[in-house]
């Protein structure tokens, strides 16, 4: 008999796109699945009673279940109380604006099972889209033992793209509520800390963009990835210093762009002398500068 597969979907400010959702996952071809919606609105908010208006198409589903925050905590705090709830022995988490392809778990549980006892997850490609327009695949290609490359964001694995062991999560204790952003950053490094994961070839989670969590200022971002650093530090620590130098570098750098966007030359300077990235920076610098001014060129030629 095939084993239960929890899925934990958080949702928050009316999910104008849970439905899609919620039925992508009832028609998986693997059909030994619970969905737990988990509602972190706040009950009685204008926009908890949208998402439960939403949630009475599924009244009749016995495997779909509906859960409330009494009030808003985050989505870390919400992927943490659906799988409270769940009873499955792996744990897939879906995004509510996101979706599975139909063969997605299918593939992930059969792979997951064909592997040695010290492989925690296995997650899938997908594909990405902008609005209406695809922009781009995101190709699941790296396997094994990966924390520096998950800490280096050379490898991704989103929150909606993996399948993991239920026994793992409960190890790891899960999501770490502190973080409002960057939660499956440091999830996925605590497991690759630990344990290998495997990358499936198999576009399985199709990824909407709509940027409803993303910093409203440099200044933000830069709290956000500062707190993130703080809490890799032992994980950090765990590589060489050549490795530990890189990881701070790329993740300041990545801000440092960010301020410099904003032109605030100042905040630019103070991130480059507390970080001193020599040649790395002036290459990530470089780097992010030409794909933003190329995604302006395209922003302007669309519109011309």
């Amino acid at each position: 008999m095939s084993k239960l597969v929890s899925v934990i979907i958080p949702t928050y400010g009316g999910g104008q796109f849970l439905h899609r959702t919620v039925d992508s996952v009832l028609a998986q071809t693997y059909k030994n699945i619970e969905i737990i919606v988990v509602d972190d609105n706040g009950i009685g908010t204008e926009k908890q009673l949208m998402t439960a208006e939403t949630m009475q198409k599924y009244n009749n589903c016995d495997n779909v279940k509906y859960v409330c925050h009494d009030i808003n905590k985050n989505g870390s705090a919400a992927r943490n109380t659906g799988v409270k709830n769940s009873k499955g022995v792996y744990i897939a988490l879906l995004d509510d604006d996101d979706e599975f392809v139909e063969n997605n778990i299918e593939v992930l549980v059969n792979e997951l099972e064909s592997l040695p006892g010290e492989y925690a997850l296995t997650y899938c490609s997908g594909t990405i889209f902008l609005g209406e327009e695809k922009n781009r695949d995101s190709l699941a290609t790296e396997s094994g033992s990966l924390l520096y490359e998950v800490l280096m964001h050379k490898v991704t694995i989103g929150s909606s793209t993996l399948l993991i062991k239920k026994s793992v999560w409960d190890s790891l204790g899960g999501f770490d509520e502190s973080f409002r952003r960057h939660q499956d950053w440091e999830f996925t490094a605590r497991v690759a800390a630990k344990y290998k994961v495997k990358a499936v070839d198999n576009i399985g989670c199709i990824t909407h963009l709509e940027f409803r969590n993303s910093p409203k200022s440099a200044e933000k971002a830069y709290e956000y990835r500062e707190h993130y650093l703080e809490k890799m530090r032992p994980l950090i620590e765990m590589l060489t210093p050549k490795q530990q130098k890189n990881v701070y570098v790329t993740n300041r750098m990545d801000i440092g762009v960010e301020f410099l966007k904003e032109k605030n030359i100042k905040r630019f300077n103070d991130i480059w002398k507390k970080t001193k990235p020599g040649f790395k920076g002036f290459a990530i610098v470089f780097k992010r500068g030409i794909r933003f001014l190329m995604g302006k060129a395209i922003k302007r030629s669309k519109s011309d």
